[in-house]
């Protein structure tokens, strides 16, 4: 098990820095070799030169892509064990796949899927052969940094309740002071789905649906901003309905793993801003649960 030498550490799979690893070599992230995280992410600006006037026209502005490298230096004692750390470094992304680099500083973890940029790894050989300067390029198309907790909200239907009148004590029927009088009951269902969002970047929820029975044309509202989030269909007992609010996946709904984004009436997907809350309200025809799960998300 690697072992932390300076806070914070920075893993991928496998790999880490800022550690001792379990080949006895020591990894480094050199001062300033870890701005691709640490720093903010840019802006994707739209702006056109007005040919005939002052300035410019604009239109609105989205973060970009986030990429840039880490970079430090590898002790690894002897040649053997330099030439093992060298084949660690490099076999990080053997296929050409994403990967989640996490960032631990030991007070709030995050992480962010990356995957290697255009430019190679890079080794420097340290004159004795013992060690290396290393360069690793990263990309990440979600510029965003996610916590590595996930957080969760539930929100339930049900086809009956005890909401209402309970006729205590009377029969046939009746008020009945002397034997207890009125009682409302307790409501068999909470159609709200309570959201935040601590960090300083928009995030978005993901949306579980299941129902013991059956469920219709289930949907969630969105009171501050009124917009409405619709699936047209029914649900069984058994059928699980998964809605992805996130902007970065291609097949946002799925009914047990078959798209069915065709389905949504209405497209105004969930999302939570920077230091904010949403209290979401779930509707539906018949019973049926929505789990959301997200992440804190920071720039």
């Amino acid at each position: 098990m690697p072992t932390q030498v300076i806070l914070p550490t920075y893993a991928i799979g496998s790999w880490s820095a800022n550690v001792d690893d379990d080949l006895g070599c020591r990894w480094v992230v050199s001062p300033g070799g870890a701005s691709f995280v640490s720093d903010g992410v840019a802006r994707k600006m739209h702006n056109n030169e007005r040919p005939f006037g002052s300035g410019a026209y604009r239109s609105r502005s989205y973060p970009a892509a986030r990429a840039g490298a880490l970079q430090g230096w590898c002790d690894a004692g002897d040649r053997v064990s330099r030439v093992a750390a060298r084949k660690r470094l490099m076999s990080i992304f053997p296929e050409g796949g994403q990967a989640l680099l996490v960032i631990d500083d030991g007070i709030d973890p995050q992480q962010i899927t990356v995957e290697l940029d255009a430019d190679a790894p890079k080794c420097a050989l340290w004159q004795d052969g013992c060690g290396f300067d290393w360069q690793l390029p990263l990309y990440a198309a979600d510029g965003r940094l996610l916590s590595t907790a996930e957080r969760s909200a539930k929100a339930t239907l049900a086809t009956g309740t005890t909401d209402g009148l309970d006729w205590i004590g009377g029969s046939p029927g009746g008020l009945d002071w002397a034997n207890g009088g009125l009682d409302w009951g307790s409501s068999g269902a909470n159609n709200v789905l309570a959201l935040e969002n601590s960090g300083t970047a928009t995030t978005w929820p993901l949306l579980v649906v299941t129902t013991p029975s059956s469920l219709q044309n289930p949907a969630w509202t969105d009171p501050v901003t009124g917009g409405v989030l619709a699936y047209t269909g029914s649900i069984t007992a058994g059928q699980t309905l998964r809605i992805d609010c996130s902007p970065f996946n291609p097949t946002p709904v799925t009914l047990d793993g078959i798209d069915r984004t065709g389905a949504l009436g209405s497209a105004k997907f969930i999302s939570l801003p920077p230091n904010s809350s949403r209290a979401v309200q779930f509707t539906g025809v018949g019973a049926g649960t929505t789990v959301a799960f997200w992440r804190d998300a920071n720039n």
